[in-house]
């Protein structure tokens, strides 16, 4: 197991448990996948998610720890990147991944301030996103930047 694997059991076990202490810790995702820098215009920076956001994803959008420990892998391996329609400093990277049969997202800010001087790209949710196939209004709406 790698350390952000290893890392977000702690996370999601000291939730469990009611530690709150470890909710302000910021875990490295690793670099950010050049797919990102190359189709979705965010810079060669670490990408990082914060252990709330971690424990959002695990507890309220119901997605498994198998799945949120491969979060690097799967961010690395998208099927498709949108624009995202609500917020314009962020991007849509759509996952193979499934929650039922719903595909799973991840949204991602680009250039995000991380403390004081620390600029990252920064993983801001995960979810299954349900409902009709988004991709086709996703599309429709011009937010496609790169897809299989």
């Amino acid at each position: 197991m790698d350390n952000f694997s290893t890392l977000v059991s702690i996370i999601i076990q000291a939730e469990l448990h009611g530690e709150t202490h470890e909710l302000k810790r910021v875990l490295d995702v690793g670099p950010t996948p050049q797919i990102l820098v190359k189709n979705a215009g965010f810079e060669d920076l670490d990408m990082v998610v914060k252990a709330s956001t971690i424990c959002k994803i695990c507890f309220d959008h119901g997605i498994s720890t198998p799945i949120i420990q491969r979060l690097p892998i799967i961010l690395g391996k998208p099927k498709a990147l949108y624009e995202s329609a609500t917020h314009a400093d962020s991007a849509v990277v759509l996952t193979y991944e499934q929650q039922n049969t719903s595909p799973i997202v991840v949204a991602v800010q680009r250039g995000q301030r991380i403390g004081r001087n620390h600029i990252c790209n920064v993983v801001a949710s995960m979810y299954g996103k349900q409902g009709l196939d988004p991709e086709v209004r996703w599309k429709r709406q011009g937010l496609l930047l790169w897809e299989a």
